[in-house]
């Protein structure tokens, strides 16, 4: 058989014409072509299991029973589209370009709550503050919060205002 297998791109390549041959005939060669990539695929597992145990026990957690480390691909298949130009650069980049000046970091999303002793977002739904509001349910009134004549959680939202 004239029979190239690459289990690294998982691809068998069969030189056989299929020119005169039935339907019947070309499913019991794909059949046969596929038990052959099944056979380079169940040796290779055969090779790495030799790495685990000596009864078969998975020594590492983060694999699977059944996971495969797939070879590097000896055939290089071609792209479907053009591999993507580079974006043009903004007007904003080209003046911090030119200037010199480096890109601010990204703030994270996440922030830790040490009321939930969690990682929260900062905003949204579940945020920090909104934690913080709930866990603060109870708040000693003070004298100037009836001098003010409002109870001490408006007072403390008008505070944060005017600041």
């Amino acid at each position: 058989m004239n029979l190239n297998c690459d289990p690294g791109c998982l691809l068998v390549e069969d030189c056989q014409s299929y020119e005169k041959c039935s339907a019947k005939e070309f499913s019991k060669r794909t059949a046969s072509n596929l038990c052959t990539l099944f056979k380079q695929l169940y040796e290779l597992k055969k090779v790495q299991d030799a790495k685990h145990g000596p009864d078969g026990e998975i020594l590492e957690f983060t694999k699977s029973q059944f996971l495969i480390d797939m070879p590097e691909a000896l055939q290089v298949l071609p792209r479907e589209k053009p591999c993507p130009d580079s974006k043009p650069k903004t007007k904003w980049e080209k003046f911090r370009a030119e200037r010199g000046m480096a890109p601010r970091p990204k703030r994270s999303r996440l922030v830790f709550d040490p009321i939930s002793n969690d990682w929260a977002p900062r905003w949204g739904k579940d945020s920090v503050k909104k934690v913080a509001d709930k866990h603060n349910w109870l708040m000693e009134e003070k004298g100037v919060h009836r001098t003010a004549g409002v109870d001490p959680f408006t007072y403390q939202r008008a505070e944060k205002r005017l600041k």
